[in-house]
């Protein structure tokens, strides 16, 4: 899907309204490149001579009687790229985006299929927000499958939805294992890199990262020696000011306890007494531990999660055989493993 894999020459030139006619225009591309040029005749080309390689690139304008910036996102690649821009705007997550029409240019067609899910002009409905999520993850995977820019592109921007859904971590593998040679080296190919081999750590199938933390007693538990020999663990990330799932991982724990079932509860608290307290209030009779550094934890930079519970479970030899679970599969997956 990429314009060229022969990389000619890379150009951006564009037509917009009859009332932008004097006013300078922008387009920045990552924090060492910025090109600026005045609209004549309704017409505008910038000079990229001196842009080292494609990267995803901001085109804006000041719109002085609104007193605002407006601007729209390209991404750039060996291609002739040619942009319509009409004064019409919608504004999504405070961010004012120019309406236009992007010709010459596949891959950044490929990357606003993707964009557009959260980026375009769309009614933020309860219905539109319940599906949002599961469209982006289907055209991210769709992308992926192309190998290119726009798989690199895409896959690197909504990188940290690989926390959440486990279909994006095989789709980024595939699609580096088979990018061409030449973007190998890209920059963001090299960034797509970094980021998949840090949630690949947290995959299903991995091995969960071993820790070891302190017992509210002070005795050291490591994870890795805490799973042997038993059948399924499930590690519960929590805190004592957080869990709404206290009742329900309770009745869980009663209920498959003696089938095979252990819990290791992990907790981001930074208070010791309000930890104690909340585990015995509640009667959560499982083992607790932590390092009392709330969200300087080491277990949110070994585990990447941004929010609690976060809940993993893992088998007898620490290999994470479900992740990222919630109330209406906790059980389920549960039973499933300890069939």
């Amino acid at each position: 899907m990429a314009c060229s894999t022969k990389e000619p020459r890379m150009t951006v030139a564009g037509e917009c309204t009859p009332a932008w006619e004097g006013e300078k225009i922008y387009l920045e591309a990552g924090r060492d490149f910025k090109d600026s040029c005045t609209i004549k005749n309704g017409k505008f080309k910038f000079d990229l001579s001196n842009l080292k390689e494609p990267g995803e690139a901001v085109v804006s304008r000041f719109n002085k009687k609104e007193q605002r910036r407006e601007s729209t996102l390209l991404y750039l690649d060996y291609c002739d790229t040619y942009m319509k821009l009409s004064d019409a705007i919608y504004t999504t997550y405070n961010t004012n985006f120019i309406k236009g029409e992007v010709t010459g240019n596949p891959t950044n067609t490929a990357v606003w299929e993707v964009n557009d899910v959260f980026l375009g002009e769309h009614e933020r409905t309860e219905a539109w927000i319940a599906v949002m999520d599961s469209i982006l993850i289907d055209r991210l995977v769709t992308v992926a499958q192309g190998h290119d820019r726009a798989s690199v592109y895409a896959l690197c921007k909504y990188g940290v939805y690989m926390t959440y859904y486990d279909r994006l971590i095989p789709a980024a593998k595939d699609c580096l294992e088979n990018l061409p040679l030449n973007l190998t080296t890209w920059k963001p190919a090299m960034e797509l890199k970094q980021i998949y081999d840090q949630y690949a750590t947290v995959a299903i199938g991995a091995i969960a990262p071993d820790f070891t933390l302190n017992t509210p007693e002070g005795n050291p538990v490591s994870l890795h020696e805490f799973v042997k020999g038993k059948k399924l663990v499930l590690i519960n990330f929590w805190a004592s000011w957080h869990d709404p799932y206290w009742d329900l991982v309770k009745e869980i724990y009663d209920k498959y306890h003696n089938k095979g079932l252990d819990i290791l509860a992990v907790s981001l608290d930074n208070d010791k007494e309000a930890w104690k307290k909340a585990i015995r209030d509640n009667n959560l009779s499982w083992t607790h531990v932590s390092d009392l550094k709330h969200w300087d934890s080491i277990v949110k930079e070994l585990y990447h999660f941004s929010g609690i519970p976060t809940l993993y479970l893992v088998d007898g030899e620490g290999k994470i055989v479900a992740r990222n679970l919630r109330e209406n599969n906790l059980e389920r997956e549960i039973a499933q493993h300890l069939k």
